[in-house]
């Protein structure tokens, strides 16, 4: 069977991983981005350059987006030399992104009135997940173009979850990252809290790892902080949107979050002094600073 045609757009830490997984596995890839240099690595290796996104769009069969916001991905998609300027019809458009449920909803909208298809398929998984394809996808969006590209969508991830509607899926994702957000918090108060007590940090981490309370988020981001190392998978400044998002959704749905207010509020001070660019754990930094002025 012929293999289709993969348009990816936005070649951060994750996009470039999920568009190397599609090269490796065979696909006449074209991708685009706003900083060239990102995409130099994947053209080395057999890529095609695009120079604007619809360009991308009219050489592929399916386009792929991983963007850092909302408004990047609205831009992306309906500005000048937008995505669905150059998508056929029937195209595809699967943006992977996490964003709000309101532009999902919006795209879609605009996609179907145009006889394209706009997909929102968020992933749960970090960039060994993306290299491996054992991402974990959540695909919101026209049954019959969620059939179309199931074996694509196989080969980024080792399980996925259906939603009728882009929007849904953009629920899910944000009650994914939810989680997300409270481990870290909970991680990081655990952290400092049991130094200051004199319980040792790995102890800790030990026996949390030999009971029911035990998580991958706790032993991997736990052992990097206690190495000091804050090398980003994912960045604080971009947990600081996601939760935002989460508390914007909450909010049309008449849903309170007080402890993901919290977590907006650790996020922000860490963005504030510096930290934006590094990993999301780098929230512990602020709360060890809280815990010495009291």
């Amino acid at each position: 069977m012929k293999k289709h045609r993969i348009g990816f757009i936005g070649l951060g830490l994750m996009g470039t991983a999920m568009a190397t997984r599609f090269q490796k596995a065979g696909y006449h890839l074209t991708i685009y981005n706003r900083t060239k240099a990102k995409g130099e690595s994947l053209v080395a290796a057999g890529a095609q350059w695009a120079d604007s996104p619809d360009e991308a769009a009219r050489k592929s069969d399916i386009v792929f987006t991983m963007l850092s916001t909302s408004e990047v991905l609205k831009e992306i998609t309906l500005g000048a030399h937008g995505i669905i300027s150059g998508l056929e019809k029937k195209g595809i458009h699967v943006d992977c992104s996490t964003v709000s449920p309101a532009i999902t909803k919006h795209l879609q909208e605009v996609y179907t009135s145009k006889d394209r298809s706009f997909l929102h398929c968020p992933v749960l998984g970090s960039i060994p997940q993306a290299t491996e394809g054992t991402l974990l996808l959540l695909v919101g969006g026209e049954a019959e173009a969620i059939d179309r590209i199931e074996p694509v969508l196989k080969t980024l991830g080792s399980k996925f979850w259906r939603f009728k509607n882009a929007p849904d899926a953009s629920h899910a994702k944000l009650l994914c990252n939810l989680f997300i957000a409270g481990a870290i918090t909970t991680l990081g108060q655990a952290l400092v809290f049991a130094e200051k007590a004199s319980v040792p940090p790995r102890m800790l981490l030990d026996i949390i790892g030999n009971s029911a309370l035990n998580s991958a988020t706790y032993q991997t981001k736990g052992k990097s902080i206690l190495d000091g190392n804050f090398a980003p998978r994912f960045f604080t400044e971009h947990m600081l949107k996601d939760v935002t998002l989460m508390l914007e959704a909450a909010a049309e749905k008449g849903v309170k979050l007080p402890t993901i207010e919290v977590a907006r509020q650790l996020l922000a001070k860490a963005v504030e002094k510096g930290f934006g660019r590094e990993d999301y754990s780098s929230v512990v930094k602020v709360l060890k600073e809280l815990s010495s002025h009291s």
